[in-house]
């Protein structure tokens, strides 16, 4: 245990000083202003437009954030030959590769709550008061990171180019949003097609189903997502992002380190 936490801080560390990732972050918060700023002009509620523009922005960059320093991880140590070092100190491969996933979700917590805290006090400023039911937005969207992050470490483990990992890991978020979409347009009756049913029932149980991490609108309208909704939510989370570390373990267990 202690030597999973010892390259998780050690991942962390390393993050923080990434200068393209802290480039990335204050890029996003700027975005996240300009979206309230936008919001504030709009015809209609402003402050729900804020908070609206402002939680997608921080799934929309934290996703990117994490991609950035998720695709690196791997790749970095196998390119600088640093692995063959950690490894030679009684570091075992899946000690590695769970400290990595650790050290990067720590990394894009902290970025996405500081993103978060941003948010809230730009809210604060504009109805007075503190809308603490944005901490559920917050928390939602790092739940989200969890998953992302653990399909970057899955990735990392398989393809050799950072390019790829990062496409494939973008793919995945993007789909993961939008197959409960298409599940509702598939077609039925005379226009049912059972092989695309079954293509896309393939694609619904390796896909990560980030409709369960979406309560955006909910939050917005002031309406508290129930307790269970957040622990169920914790749940798929903590299973979905299990396996896929799990399966980075294995493959990178088998894979030669050249």
């Amino acid at each position: 245990m202690n030597k999973i936490v010892a390259v998780a801080l050690n991942t962390f560390r390393e993050a923080v000083r990434n200068k393209i990732l802290y480039t990335a972050f204050f890029f996003a918060l700027i975005v996240v202003i300009i979206s309230a700023l936008f919001g504030s002009v709009s015809i209609g509620d402003d402050v729900k437009v804020i908070k609206d523009f402002g939680l997608f922005a921080l799934s929309f960059f934290g996703t990117v954030i994490t991609i950035i320093a998720g695709v690196n991880l791997l790749n970095k140590e196998l390119k600088q030959k640093t692995v063959y070092n950690i490894l030679s100190k009684s570091v075992y491969r899946y000690q590695f590769i769970l400290g990595k996933y650790l050290g990067l979700l720590l990394t894009v917590a902290m970025l996405v709550g500081l993103m978060g805290i941003g948010l809230m006090i730009f809210c604060l400023m504009m109805e007075g008061r503190i809308d603490y039911l944005l901490l559920q937005g917050i928390y939602f969207t790092i739940l989200e990171m969890a998953i992302v992050a653990a399909i970057a470490i899955f990735f990392s483990s398989i393809v050799i180019t950072t390019t790829l990992t990062g496409l494939f890991t973008l793919a995945f978020y993007l789909a993961g949003r939008s197959i409960n979409y298409l599940k509702e347009f598939m077609p039925e009756g005379e226009y049912y097609n059972p092989l695309l049913q079954k293509i896309v029932n393939i694609f619904d149980f390796i896909l990560p189903d980030l409709s369960r991490l979406n309560h955006v609108n909910d939050i917005v309208y002031n309406v508290a997502v129930p307790t269970n909704i957040l622990l169920s939510a914790t749940v798929y989370t903590c299973s979905y992002a299990a396996i896929s570390v799990t399966l980075a373990i294995l493959i990178f267990e088998k894979r030669e380190l050249v």
